[in-house]
């Protein structure tokens, strides 16, 4: 019952039920009131006409009139008619519901009572109740269908909306829900859209910050990378060169998250034997374990694929420990380090630009895994972060089918 459909619907029937039951309660009362005042009226009338009877037949009774000593009429009546009232009531005799009537004779010598069924009114009762039950049912059930088919549409639209609002999260800027009508839901859709709308415009105006401050950065910086060789290798020497070569890797990691983000990139698929290539990668780099198992060709962009191994392998050595182990497998390239492996935030944001993680990772700028997470996007392969049982982190790269 957590779906919100099931739960209206059940509401629905609650309150159907409910105001059907209380509609059936009250035209029960009202009707069995009706019945036994009829019934009453009816005796105290038969009683009545007896009396007029009387003068014509006494000292003997009416024939419609009990015998005076009539064991069937009820003590209460009795004394009701003793105290000289004329009065009705109702009971049973011989286990069957009876109406009773009385009062004196007009020479106040003698009592008159009369006794009438009301086994005919109880069976009607019985019939109103059996179908004023199968009134609270149909009414119920009634209830339910329509708050179904209510909350069915309700669901549907807000399905719709949640689904859109999950297509946004996932990179899709341009969705829409594009929300028809007056009511709640639809002014909900349009408060998605605005702020889906409003989002994209700020990412976009963010992307074109950064690649035009990148772009700009770029002549400038090679001409400083140039300058910073000739300066002599001292301390001071080797420290400029240090920073002016962090700088210029960091104004090309932008301009290519620049252009990954454009949506522009397209792989040049090539077929090429992964071990080989991977093993032409990775190439004599210290504290690398390179396997293979079953690798076979793959259909692939070399230079795209070069690339993401590149910035996992050298996310491994930078922010893990050695070995690393990097296990060439069919469609699946795995790279596990032995340092402390992703926390858990990092599991699902490393992959984001500028993310960086625990300190005791080491240091980073946090573009690393984002452009190998946008190169993977442009070669239909998958990038999955996780970490090992015994320890380190593990980086798969899934490779499309070919």
């Amino acid at each position: 019952m957590s779906s919100l459909r099931w739960r209206l619907a059940l509401a629905f029937a609650l309150l159907a039920a409910s105001v059907a039951t209380a509609v059936g309660v009250v035209v029960y009362k009202l009707t069995a009131d009706d019945l036994l005042s009829r019934a009453r009226a009816a005796a105290v009338a038969q009683v009545q006409a007896a009396a007029l009877m009387y003068p014509l037949t006494r000292p003997a009774l009416p024939q419609s009139a009990l015998p005076a000593g009539d064991p069937s009429v009820p003590a209460q009546l009795r004394a009701a008619v003793e105290r000289g009232q004329v009065a009705s009531y109702s009971g049973s005799w011989n286990g069957s519901p009876a109406v009773w009537a009385g009062r004196r004779t007009p020479d106040g010598r003698n009592q008159l009572y009369v006794r009438n069924s009301y086994a005919a009114q109880r069976q009607e009762l019985a019939d109103l109740r059996e179908t004023l039950i199968e009134v609270v049912l149909a009414a119920t059930v009634g209830g339910a269908a329509l708050g179904l088919l209510l909350a069915s549409r309700l669901s549907l639209r807000l399905r719709g909306a949640a689904a859109t609002a999950e297509r946004v999260t996932a990179g899709d800027l341009d969705a829409r829900i594009h929300a028809s009508g007056d009511d709640e839901v639809a002014k909900l859709g349009e408060a998605i859209d605005r702020m889906a709308e409003a989002m994209q415009q700020r990412i976009e105006r963010e992307r074109r910050f950064v690649a035009d401050v990148a772009h700009d950065l770029r002549t400038p910086l090679t001409g400083l990378k140039t300058a910073a060789s000739l300066l002599q290798h001292d301390p001071v020497g080797d420290a400029i060169r240090e920073r002016v070569d962090r700088m210029h890797r960091l104004v090309e990691d932008l301009l290519e998250i620049s252009r990954l983000d454009s949506g522009t990139a397209t792989a040049d698929l090539r077929r090429v034997d992964l071990a080989g290539f991977v093993a032409g990668v990775v190439g004599d780099a210290p504290d690398v374990v390179i396997s293979t198992n079953g690798a076979s060709s793959s259909l692939v962009d070399p230079r795209r694929l070069e690339r993401v191994i590149e910035n996992v392998l050298d996310n491994a050595v930078r922010h893990g420990a050695p070995p690393v182990r990097v296990a060439v497998l069919p469609r699946r390239i795995v790279v596990r380090d032995h340092g402390p492996g992703f926390s858990e935030p990092m599991l699902t944001l490393a992959a984001e630009r500028f993310t960086t993680g625990d300190p005791a990772r080491g240091d980073g700028i946090g573009l690393g895994l984002a452009i190998a997470a946008g190169q993977c996007q442009v070669l239909g392969a998958e990038l999955q972060l996780a970490n090992d049982p015994s320890g380190g982190a593990v980086v798969t790269i899934v490779l499309p089918e070919s």
